[in-house]
């Protein structure tokens, strides 16, 4: 959303100061408000992060336990944050140590696990705190998503020249089925290859062949249904995704290296490039412009640039800020939340559109205490060249 006469309220603040501390919330950044899954349960499942595989070798079986159970949590924190950030962030994520990841984990549960003398083979989930989760990425002014995109199926099909290999089809599905498919922002389940299926009805499908995709999808039920199909050639893995997902038509391809000593992890590495794809569709199908206002001043530092030798704590004195809602109930929870502060006086709005109004009150604490106090009533605080910027948190 743009607002024209953002840069106008400079004026309002009689005085500024840092942000030590940005408040972004994930949905916040794709549609200007928290948007989660209205069953909670969904939602909450963004924060579960399953089949993680750790391999860990140490002086003594309980050693390399705990440092597997450590790995595990590390890991899988990386793998949250890449399902979370957008995709501009995608090359800038930070590395967290495990005495900052540990405080955030609620649990672990474990699929397998050997042990031997010194090693520590296992695959667990590990579930997560949302709201510690929250508050990590905010103080390290990191944006994230917190909206599902309705599930879809996905069928792996590995191509042979001008066959369908079945042997390597179930290694690719099987692949595919090692990634955590239910947790993410793009959730799928797998469908089984039927033994009916003629390579020539994939190749009209990777053709663009309406006709031949809709019958496969009648076939595999209706919904949404991406084909992935890999092939192997000079020396590449090439997955090409067709079909339609929560975003829209599918018709993507990308390419990964292979290697012929372990084709379980070449295999893994495409697949989870593929799934990449279709978190990426969906982040950006919530926002198009969503890669571009990322890289928007969301930063660290004074709220208005000209403005950087201001002391920290200096109090705000009269604020201009812009809120940006998306329905009439995060309207409402912006607008009674404020009214809640006690702090925030003579609040009046100066202008209101659909999708967002002007608003100016007075505030004698200083920037952090002012981002502070809103998010204790569900409201985040944030600045984008220079502006204030407002907006609900999600639950």
């Amino acid at each position: 959303m743009t607002l024209q006469s953002a840069n106008a309220f400079r004026g309002f603040a009689g005085r500024s100061a840092k942000l030590s501390r940005l408040a972004l919330l994930g949905a916040g950044m794709l549609l200007g408000i928290g948007v989660v899954s209205s069953d909670p349960a969904r939602a909450a499942s963004l924060f579960n992060v399953a089949n993680v595989r750790v391999d860990v070798t140490a002086k003594d079986a309980v050693v390399a336990r705990e440092k597997g159970m450590a790995k595990a949590e590390t890991l899988a924190m990386q793998i949250l944050l890449e399902r979370l950030a957008p995709p501009s962030w995608q090359h800038r994520l930070p590395s967290f140590s495990h005495r900052e990841i540990e405080g955030l984990v609620a649990g672990i549960a474990i699929h397998s696990e050997k042990t031997s003398a010194r090693r520590y083979i296992g695959v667990v989930d590990v579930r997560f705190y949302p709201g510690a989760v929250r508050q990590l990425l905010t103080s390290r002014s990191i944006p994230f998503v917190e909206s599902q995109a309705s599930p879809i199926s996905i069928l792996p099909v590995m191509l042979e020249d001008d066959f369908i290999a079945k042997g390597a089809s179930t290694d690719w599905r099987q692949a595919w089925a090692r990634l955590d498919l239910d947790n993410g922002v793009a959730p799928a389940e797998l469908a089984t290859l039927r033994d009916d299926l003629e390579a020539g009805t994939i190749k009209a499908v990777l053709a663009g062949d309406e006709s031949a995709y809709a019958a496969l999808r009648s076939t595999y039920g209706y919904g949404g249904l991406v084909v992935a199909v890999g092939q192997v050639a000079d020396g590449l893995f090439r997955i090409h995704l067709v079909g339609e997902d929560a975003a829209g038509d599918v018709d993507a391809v990308a390419t990964s290296a292979v290697d012929r000593a372990n084709m379980t992890a070449t295999e893994e590495q495409a697949a989870r490039l593929g799934l990449n794809i279709l978190e990426r569709r969906w982040k950006q199908r919530l926002d198009p412009t969503f890669d571009e206002t990322a890289d928007i001043p969301l930063r660290r530092g004074a709220l208005y640039p000209e403005e950087a030798f201001t002391v920290q704590d200096e109090a705000l004195g009269r604020v201009g800020a812009v809120i940006e809602f998306f329905s009439v109930s995060d309207w409402q929870q912006i607008h009674f939340g404020l009214q809640r502060v006690a702090d925030i006086r003579d609040f009046e709005i100066v202008s209101r559109s659909a999708r967002g109004a002007e608003v100016v009150f007075d505030y004698e604490g200083s920037a952090d205490q002012l981002q502070a106090v809103l998010a204790q009533n569900g409201i985040g605080l944030y600045e984008r060249d220079g502006t204030l910027v407002i907006r609900a948190m999600g639950p």
